[in-house]
């Protein structure tokens, strides 16, 4: 029986396993790119040179006289943010977000395009052998129009509840009006004493100052006033407030622990709306604990934080469960009866102008505690 030859396998040079390692590597990526669902370009010397077929379905092919302008399709007003990016990549901002910007799809015209939307992110890369930009665009159209669907939702619960609550507070002297007007009928009927008269029309009078306050409110509200800013000490309104409460903390019997440091950083906000908000937070501090069967405490606290300073109002009333602490920001939503609930979201609203936030939280003193951040630099983003 003959013996069989043993098969020898030839053994590739090193050299010719890089190439192969380097063309599966090339294969591998280039179908990465081709069958991404991310349109990809790469920019090179402020033109198109490469898109890749999810872009090409978004803008259309590339031309074969030359590349295409970065900002083709682009919708005008959104091509400075386009230069922005590029110009925060070249800064050196490679984690920079991106940017959303509208474009009009392939094959429309200005004029009756349906405006699409974009998420773009870009990086900076080698392209034979020159330096270029990678730029990833996703068609990110339905998820904006969804979340402008839940927008509108929201803003028509809200204004559900804001009518309730408006309805709410003026049904009731509306409704003594129309009392107070039967009963002058009657008096002028029945021509009694002008003194009885008078004193119907001054209920009338106070019960119109109780609706014309309600629109106040609701109108301060919308449009609680463009911050003035300054550089401010933040102990200025802070102690202002607690000075402002001091007759009604002590004949309410409540004891106030309050520790304001000197070297706090100076602050850039309006004096007036900050002690507004103050004054807003100590009272609802003070409703909270008036009834409570527990030692009457408030606490006003102010730290230094990262880029803010941060001002903590606790007290030792029943607390805010979590479950409405979502809620308490909502226009006319309390929780204590003769409120009118719209302190709070009022206070958010000043807050949030000013670049910082209003937080609810429970107090070590058993109750709620309400958390004022605001950052100390001009424009200061957010703390």
């Amino acid at each position: 029986m003959a013996r069989k030859k043993p098969v020898y396998q030839q053994r590739k040079s090193p050299i010719r396993q890089t190439r192969d390692a380097l063309r599966k590597s090339e294969r591998h990526f280039r179908d990465l790119v081709e069958h991404s669902l991310t349109g990809i370009s790469i920019i090179q010397d402020g033109r198109v040179v490469y898109r890749n077929p999810e872009q090409q379905r978004l803008f259309g092919p590339l031309s074969k006289d030359g590349p295409a302008s970065i900002y083709e399709h682009i919708h005008p007003d959104d091509i400075p943010a386009i230069e922005a990016l590029h110009a925060e990549l070249i800064a050196g901002k490679v984690d920079h977000p991106g940017r959303v910007v509208r474009f009009f799809p392939r094959g429309s015209t200005r004029e009756n395009a349906d405006v699409r939307w974009l998420h773009c992110r870009a990086s900076l890369i080698e392209h034979e052998g020159r330096d270029a930009m990678l730029l990833n665009m996703m068609d990110v159209t339905m998820a904006r129009e969804l979340e402008h669907v839940l927008i509108m939702q929201d803003r028509m619960t809200s204004l559900g509840r804001v009518a309730t609550g408006i309805a709410h507070e003026i049904r009731n002297p509306l409704s003594g009006i129309t009392i107070y007007l039967h009963s002058m009928k009657k008096i002028l009927a029945e021509g009694r004493d002008v003194d009885e008269a008078f004193a119907v029309i001054d209920r009338m009078l106070d019960a119109s100052r109780r609706i014309d306050a309600v629109i106040k409110r609701v109108m301060d509200f919308s449009r609680p006033g463009e911050p003035r800013f300054s550089s401010i000490d933040i102990r200025r309104p802070v102690e202002e407030a607690l000075s402002l409460s001091a007759v009604t903390l002590r004949k309410s019997g409540i004891a106030v622990e309050s520790d304001i440091p000197g070297d706090l950083p100076q602050c850039f906000a309006d004096l007036q709306l900050i002690e507004q908000v103050m004054l807003n937070l100590i009272t609802n501090a003070i409703e909270a604990v008036k009834d409570t069967p527990r030692e009457k405490k408030i606490e006003v606290i102010a730290t230094s934080g990262r880029n803010s300073i941060v001002i903590r109002v606790g007290d030792s009333g029943p607390g805010i469960p979590p479950a409405r602490r979502d809620r308490i920001f909502d226009p006319f939503f309390t929780t204590k009866a003769g409120n009118t609930g719209i302190g709070l979201c009022l206070s958010h609203r000043i807050i949030t102008d000013h670049g910082g936030r209003l937080e609810v939280g429970a107090s070590r003193l058993g109750g709620a505690e309400f958390i004022v951040r605001i950052p100390v630099r001009q424009g200061g983003g957010r703390p």
